[in-house]
């Protein structure tokens, strides 16, 4: 049986916890956060690094491996084009040379001294010993200089030595580049993109480029000339090469420097945005919560566009611009 007493305790009882709960519900709602659905501008970019390359140039090395004879230029020197860059030592092919040309002036003095004195009288096959003697002579002495010719580097053209990895007396690696000649100080930048994004990059895309040898806040301007087709591994990462040429040049741009570029692929404007924390993924669909009247929030299905950078996502239908939407502290994947 209830006294007047325990009536009292039981009601207090309740209003405390009703309280409680009507607190802590208040707190709950006061502390949800939103933002709110704008229209803007949404940009997607793919950052990757390159390096800064003459726009035309060629690579030199010698054919054979040896000690270096000589090194006839510096970096940084203007060559002429069949000017002697850097030779191997060859001091045993042109002793063999010469005794190679003095056995092709026996053979050769051999033949003109049979056609001068008995040249009909001989037999077919002696005429033809004759003349063959001369024409080995003369190959063997062609075949030395040829091997002679092979162990100097000579400028292919009029420009820039712009690279050099050489000195005399060191033994240099057959095939493996110790000179690079620049046309002019024209650079381009050949940028590695990963296969993952190689099929968002489009000829005549724009890129802002910065160099390490520069401050982060001197921006360049460029633009892809040219996209390779053929694959490039490095450390089995699939990459392709992409060209990209500079809008504003610098004399401070050397060939090799390091450059960071954030290509834009793609941008929309005067769209729906969002904070992409905003929405939250279910079953493979995208969510967003609204909020309506009296602090309650609807849960809306959404479609999104181009997720951009800087965090936003474009809302393509579900929402309207001034929503308030919940912002999520964990994405659900």
């Amino acid at each position: 049986m209830f006294t007047k007493r325990n009536i009292i305790i039981a009601v207090g009882i309740l209003i405390v916890i009703g309280g409680f709960f009507y607190y802590r519900s208040r707190s709950q709602k006061e502390t949800i956060q939103t933002e709110t659905v704008k229209r803007g501008d949404v940009a997607e970019t793919i950052s990757v690094i390159g390096e800064l390359v003459p726009a035309e140039f060629s690579d030199l090395s010698f054919q054979k491996a040896g000690v270096v004879d000589s090194v006839s230029v510096s970096e940084g020197d203007f060559v002429k084009a069949g000017q002697v860059v850097a030779s191997l030592d060859s001091s045993v092919l042109r002793s063999q040379l010469k005794e190679a040309r003095l056995a092709q002036s026996i053979a050769e003095e051999d033949e003109a001294l049979a056609r001068r004195n008995h040249w009909k009288k001989l037999a077919p096959e002696e005429r033809a010993t004759k003349k063959l003697a001369s024409e080995r002579a003369r190959e063997d002495a062609r075949t030395i200089e040829e091997q002679i010719g092979e162990r100097i580097i000579t400028a292919p053209f009029d420009g820039w030595i712009s690279k050099l990895d050489v000195r005399a007396k060191e033994t240099a690696t057959a095939n493996k580049t110790i000179a690079r000649v620049a046309m002019a100080h024209d650079f381009v930048i050949e940028a590695r993109v990963p296969e993952s994004d190689i099929t968002k990059v489009l000829m005549g895309m724009r890129a802002k480029v910065t160099f390490d040898a520069f401050s982060s806040a001197e921006v360049f301007d460029a633009e892809a000339i040219e996209i390779e087709r053929s694959s490039t591994i490095v450390q089995d990462v699939v990459f392709y090469i992409v060209k990209f040429r500079l809008a504003n040049t610098d004399e401070r741009l050397k060939d090799g420097m390091t450059a960071n570029l954030d290509i834009e692929t793609a941008r929309k404007t005067d769209v729906l945005l969002v904070p992409f924390r905003t929405i939250a993924k279910e079953g493979g669909k995208a969510y967003a919560e609204v909020k309506r009247q009296e602090g309650q929030f609807e849960k809306i299905e959404v479609t999104l566009g181009l997720e951009g950078d800087e965090g936003m996502v474009e809302i393509k239908s579900g929402l309207q611009e001034g929503n308030q939407v919940t912002i999520f502290n964990k994405q659900n994947k």
